[in-house]
C-alpha cells in the first residue's frame, strides 16, 4: 500500500475535522514559515483563511484544556487568533484550526518593531490560563540540569566550546544565587520575533501560544532577548528588552531565564542550522560577558 503525501494526509485530517465541526474548509497551501513547521493554510467556501496545526498526542496539555485557556486570554485582551476547531484524529494526533491573521513577522526587529513586543510582554502580567502548566519548573531545568539528554549536557557534548559556554553562565548563575522566580504570569514559551505579526504600526497576532503555560514572563523577555544577540540586532534593541525583563523580577531572575534559553537556542541550531552554531555561541558568549555589567 503505498504512503500518502503529507498534503494527502493533510487533506485526509480536513476531511475528517470538517465532518466532526461542521466546517467546509479546502487545503490551499503549506505555510512557508517555521522550522519545525507542519502548518497548512486552509480556505473555507467564502474566501475566508484559516491555519492547520497539529503535534503528537502526548505533547503538552489535552487539547481540549488548551484551546479553553486560549479562548480565556482572548476575553482578556490578549492578542491572539481565536482557535475555531480543535481535537484529536483518528491516528490520536491533536489538531487545532485558527484564524489567519494578516500581517508580518516582527523579525528583523528594530527600535521602532521592540516597542509593541514589549508591550504584549506586559499583558501576560497576571494572565494564568494553565496554573498547572508549570514554567518555572521548566526553566530550572533547562539551565541548572546535568542529567543526560538535557541542554547543558548536550552543550557539554559539543566539547571545549560547550564548556566554554557553560562556564561563561555558570558564572553568572553563581552571582545570581538562588532565585525564586515570580508566579502568576502566562508564559508564552516562545515569544520569537517570528511569533508576532505586526500591521498598521501595532501588534496584529501573537501566534503559536501552544506552548504557553504559567510562571513569570521575564522567561519571555530572556527570550527575545536571547534573540536580540544570537540575531544581531544590536544595542538599541537589546537594552530596552533587557531593561524591560529586570524590571519584572530582578537581574538574578532575568539571568537564570537566559542561561536557559541560550542553551537551549544551542541545541536548537545544532539540530537545524548547524552552519550557524559558531556564529551562536560566539553571540551567546557576548550575551554572558555584557550581561554581567549593569543595565
Amino acid at each position: 500500500m503505498t504512503r500518502p503525501t503529507e498534503r494527502e494526509a493533510v487533506s485526509m485530517l480536513v476531511e475528517e475535522l470538517n465532518a466532526a465541526h461542521g466546517l467546509r474548509l479546502e487545503v490551499r497551501q503549506r505555510c512557508p514559515d517555521g522550522m519545525q513547521g507542519g502548518a497548512w493554510m486552509l480556505q473555507a467556501a467564502s474566501g475566508r483563511l484559516a491555519v492547520l496545526k497539529q503535534r503528537p498526542a502526548g505533547e503538552g496539555p489535552d487539547i481540549r484544556r488548551l484551546a479553553e485557556a486560549v479562548a480565556r486570554i482572548r476575553v482578556a485582551g490578549y492578542p491572539t487568533p481565536a482557535w475555531l476547531a480543535s481535537g484529536a484524529s483518528a491516528t490520536g494526533a491533536h489538531y487545532w484550526v485558527q484564524e489567519h491573521v494578516r500581517g508580518r513577522p516582527a523579525t528583523p526587529l528594530t527600535p521602532s518593531t521592540t516597542e509593541p513586543l514589549l508591550e504584549v510582554l506586559e499583558r501576560q502580567a497576571g494572565l494564568d490560563p494553565l496554573p498547572d502548566r508549570d514554567w518555572t519548573s521548566r526553566v530550572n531545568a533547562l539551565a541548572l540540569s546535568d542529567e543526560v539528554g538535557c541542554p547543558r549536557d548536550q552543550v557539554r557534548r559539543l566539547g571545549p566550546v560547550g564548556d566554554q559556554l557553560l562556564a561563561a553562565y555558570d558564572r553568572l548563575l553563581a552571582d545570581a544565587g538562588r532565585v525564586r522566580l515570580p508566579g502568576h504570569d502566562m508564559v508564552h514559551g516562545d515569544f520569537n520575533s517570528c511569533n508576532i505579526l505586526l500591521r498598521a504600526g501595532g501588534v496584529a497576532g501573537v501566534i503559536d501560544v501552544q506552548d504557553l503555560g504559567s510562571g513569570s514572563r521575564v522567561v519571555d523577555y530572556a527570550c527575545l532577548l536571547r534573540e536580540a544577540y544570537v540575531d544581531g540586532y544590536g544595542d538599541d534593541v537589546a537594552r530596552p528588552i533587557r531593561r524591560a525583563g529586570e524590571a519584572v523580577a530582578g537581574w538574578p531572575a532575568l539571568v537564570l531565564c537566559v542561561a536557559a534559553a541560550a542553551f537551549f537556542i544551542v541545541e536548537f541550531k545544532r539540530r537545524h542550522r548547524p552552519s550557524m552554531l559558531a556564529t551562536v555561541i560566539a553571540r551567546l558568549h557576548q550575551l554572558a560577558g555584557e550581561l554581567a555589567d549593569p543595565c
